[in-house]
C-alpha cells in the first residue's frame, strides 16, 4: 500500500458525520450519537467539514429537499447513510464507512454535484434561498480577542476556537477543547461560510443585483438611524445543536439580526407526538446540544455519556449518575460560560425577573443532576423571534440552543357525526 493510500485510510477511519434527524426521532438520534461516541467519530459542524451524511428516519418533503441541498454542499469523497430505525445502527454505519473508503480509493473523476442554486430554483423566493443548511460559521469567535482574561471556574487549556490565547480559566478542566462545534467562531461579526443564497429581487433600496449568482446587500437604517448593509439570511433547517426543521429568516445588519421570523418545515404533516423521554436524560441531552453550540465538546460528550448510561439499570447506572452530577457541576461553575451566556435571551417570568440563557442552562443542570425543579411554560416561536431581534448571530445560536423547541403536531380535524 503506497503512502497516499495509507494516509487516505487513516483519514477516513474516523469520518466526520453530519447528522440529520427528524421530528419525533429523539431515541433514534440518541442511539446513533451513542454509537458515534463509542467509535470516536466526531460530528461535523458544516457540509464542508463532513465525510458522511447520516439521515435518521424519513424526512418530510420540505426537509428532504433541504437535505438534498445539504448533500450537494458536501465535498468528495462523501457518502450518505440512511438509518431507518434503531435495530441496525452499527451495521448501517459500518456499511457507510466502508463505502466511503471504496469511493475514496476508486477516485472521483470530477465534481458532478448540482449547484445548491439549481436545487433551490431561481424564483426569487427568499423563504428558501439563502438557507444555511450546515453551520458555516468557520472563523467565528465566541468572544473575540480576550488574551490573558481570567474567567475562573477552571478551564485550563480550553480552546474557544480562536482569540483566547493565554486565557487562564482556573483549574479542573485540563485539556478541554471549547472550539469543537464552531472552529474559530466570531460571535461579533465576520460570517464567512454562510450561504446567503439568493432571492432578494425587489428588496434592494439603493443597490442590488447579483454577482456570480450571489445577491448583493441592500441598505437600510438601523435602530440608531445609521445606513447599514442589509442582507436577507436564513439559519436552518439543519445546524449542529439546532432544532431540525426550524428555519430562521431575518435581515442581517452588520452582525445584528432584525425582522426575525421562525417557522417549522413540514408543519402540516408532523408525526404524532411520541411520549416524552425521562426528564433527567432529556435535560442531559439539551445540555449536550447547548454545549456543542457553545464550543465545549468534551463536556457535551460527557453529558451524552451520562444520558446514555442512565438508561441502564445495572451497576453502570450509579456511574452515570455521578457523571451527570459532575457535568452539571462543571457547567454551573464555568465562569467562561457565565461571561458568554449571561444576560442574553431574557424571558420574563411570573416573578418579573428575566430568565436568561445562563439561567435556563443552570436549570437544566439541576434537572440533569436529579434535583426537582418547577415546570416552565413552553415558549412560542413568536416569543423566540422577539428574543432574537437585535441579537448577534452567535448569541442567536445560543438563545435557540437554550430553549426546548419542538414542533407541535396539528390537531386532527374533528369527525362529524352523521345521522
Amino acid at each position: 500500500m503506497d503512502l497516499i493510500a495509507r494516509l487516505r485510510a487513516w483519514a477516513l477511519a474516523r469520518p466526520r458525520v453530519l447528522l440529520v434527524d427528524v421530528p419525533g426521532g429523539v431515541t433514534l438520534r440518541w442511539s446513533v450519537e451513542a454509537e458515534l461516541d463509542r467509535r470516536g467519530w466526531r460530528l461535523a459542524v458544516s457540509p464542508a467539514d463532513a465525510d458522511l451524511l447520516v439521515v435518521l428516519g424519513k424526512p418530510g418533503p420540505e426537509l428532504a429537499a433541504a437535505v438534498e441541498v445539504l448533500w450537494s454542499q458536501i465535498p468528495e469523497p462523501r457518502y450518505r447513510v440512511d438509518v431507518p430505525g434503531e435495530g441496525a445502527v452499527a451495521v448501517d454505519l459500518d456499511a457507510g464507512v466502508d463505502a466511503l473508503a471504496r469511493r475514496a480509493a476508486s477516485g472521483v473523476g470530477g465534481d458532478d454535484r448540482p449547484s445548491p442554486a439549481s436545487l433551490l430554483g431561481k424564483d426569487g423566493d427568499a423563504d428558501d434561498e439563502g438557507m444555511d443548511h450546515g453551520g458555516g460559521h468557520e472563523g467565528m469567535d465566541h468572544g473575540g480577542g480576550h488574551e490573558g482574561m481570567d474567567h475562573g471556574g477552571g478551564h485550563e487549556g480550553m480552546d474557544h476556537g480562536g482569540g483566547h490565547e493565554g486565557m487562564d480559566h482556573g483549574g479542573g478542566h485540563e485539556g478541554m477543547d471549547h472550539g469543537g462545534g464552531h472552529e474559530g467562531m466570531d460571535h461579533g461579526g465576520g460570517h464567512e461560510g454562510m450561504d446567503h443564497g439568493g432571492g432578494h429581487e425587489g428588496h434592494h433600496m439603493h443597490h442590488g443585483g447579483e454577482v456570480a449568482g450571489l445577491p448583493m446587500a441592500s441598505t437600510g437604517s438601523d435602530r440608531d438611524g445609521l445606513e447599514l448593509d442589509v442582507l436577507k439570511v436564513s439559519l436552518g433547517p439543519v445546524l449542529p445543536g439546532w432544532p431540525t426543521g426550524l428555519v430562521l429568516r431575518a435581515d442581517l445588519q452588520g452582525d445584528v439580526l432584525a425582522s426575525s421570523e421562525l417557522a417549522w418545515l413540514d408543519a402540516g404533516i408532523l408525526p404524532a407526538a411520541s411520549p416524552p423521554p425521562e426528564a433527567q436524560r432529556a435535560a442531559l441531552d439539551r445540555l449536550a446540544r447547548f454545549l456543542d453550540v457553545a464550543g465545549w465538546p468534551s463536556a457535551a460528550r460527557d453529558a451524552r455519556r451520562a444520558r446514555d448510561g442512565l438508561a441502564a439499570h445495572g451497576p453502570g447506572h450509579g456511574g452515570a449518575q455521578r457523571l451527570a452530577e459532575t457535568v452539571a457541576r462543571r457547567v454551573r461553575r464555568s465562569r467562561t460560560l457565565s461571561w458568554t451566556a449571561g444576560g442574553i435571551g431574557q424571558i420574563a417570568t411570573e416573578r418579573g425577573s428575566g430568565e436568561d440563557v445562563l439561567a435556563r442552562v443552570r436549570r437544566w443542570c439541576d434537572i440533569a443532576s436529579g434535583q426537582p425543579v418547577d415546570d416552565r411554560p413552553a415558549t412560542s416561536l413568536a416569543e423566540v423571534a422577539a428574543l432574537l431581534e437585535g441579537a448577534e448571530i452567535g448569541s442567536a445560536r445560543l438563545i435557540v440552543a437554550s430553549l426546548d423547541l419542538a414542533p407541535v403536531p396539528a390537531a386532527p380535524a374533528p369527525e362529524h357525526a352523521h345521522a
